[in-house]
């Protein structure tokens, strides 16, 4: 008899603090949409988490998943011709992600708008990110331009206007880079699953394009590990791994210049020779 009150209890507590939860999330996703003049506001009542991210975005899901996703709130305005906006909010575990998963679905052409730390528009969608948040909106009607960018601004207010990007971008020199060509990959950088935390950008310079990465996972030590699980990879001799520069050949992508600096381990890749040696030590005279 006591086992099975004690099963009762077990499945009470659970279904209580399932049914706090559901609540919980359900005033987060009322709390995430403002109101907007001259249109209704439907909040959706399912707040995706990573179990079900699958059923709304299908095969997108795994890109977000990989940038740490958290929660997805979505929400519906129509207005009294029954045009509608429709707007995804997704939270991912910290800026930096939320940067990552952002960058790998905007273009460097794109036209970009200023609505939090920086978004981009086109056509009938809108999209920007802000703080953990990435928003996204969207239409079927045409002429709603001016709607979507007033709807975004009061969501980004709405969401706090934590409106800055990831500080490391900084590090990467201005000469040559391409504009909004800045990237955040969290997992398999390169192709290699032990290459992670890796923000880079494109550089045309001396009629050259070739790309920068800085690996940033916040840990000296990890920093190293992951350059001798590289080398290691490599086969690079093990007796001349006593600088903090390195020029390897890489089977996939070619001549790649490494160079370490405290917690970071930074590269050059897909140039060589003197317009490599130029902006290397451009690159270096930023890192320091």
């Amino acid at each position: 008899m006591n086992a099975i009150t004690n099963l009762k209890r077990i499945i009470s507590t659970v279904l209580i603090a399932f049914l706090f939860f559901s609540a919980n999330t359900a005033n987060d996703a009322i709390d995430m949409f403002p109101k907007f003049d001259g249109w209704v506001l439907n909040v959706g009542e399912t707040v995706y988490t990573p179990d079900n991210l699958w059923d709304i975005i299908n095969g997108a899901a795994d890109s977000y998943l990989s940038y740490d996703f958290k929660r997805l709130y979505t929400a519906e305005y129509f207005d009294e011709q029954d045009r509608r906006i429709k707007v995804y909010i997704y939270k991912h575990s910290n800026p930096t992600n939320t940067f990552g998963i952002y960058s790998q679905e905007r273009s460097s052409d794109y036209e970009f708008n200023e609505t939090g730390a920086q978004g981009f528009n086109s056509g009938e969608v809108y999209y920007f990110i802000t703080g953990s948040y990435y928003v996204q909106l969207s239409t079927s009607d045409k002429g709603l331009n001016e709607s979507l960018k007033n709807l975004a601004e009061l969501i980004d207010d709405k969401l706090g206007g934590n409106d800055t990007l990831p500080k490391k971008l900084s590090l990467f020199p201005e000469k040559g880079k391409v504009p909004n060509s800045e990237k955040y990959i969290a997992n398999g950088f390169m192709g290699y699953g032990f290459l992670h935390s890796a923000f880079t950008a494109d550089y045309k310079q001396d009629g050259e394009s070739f790309m920068v990465f800085i690996i940033s996972p916040e840990d000296e030590h990890e920093a190293q590990k992951i350059l001798y699980k590289y080398l290691d990879y490599l086969e690079f001799p093990k007796d001349k791994r006593d600088s903090n520069k390195y020029i390897v050949e890489d089977p996939y992508n070619g001549t790649v210049l490494l160079y370490t600096t405290g917690k970071y381990l930074c590269g050059i890749v897909g140039t060589e020779g003197k317009t490599m040696d130029t902006f290397f030590t451009l690159f270096e005279s930023k890192m320091q």
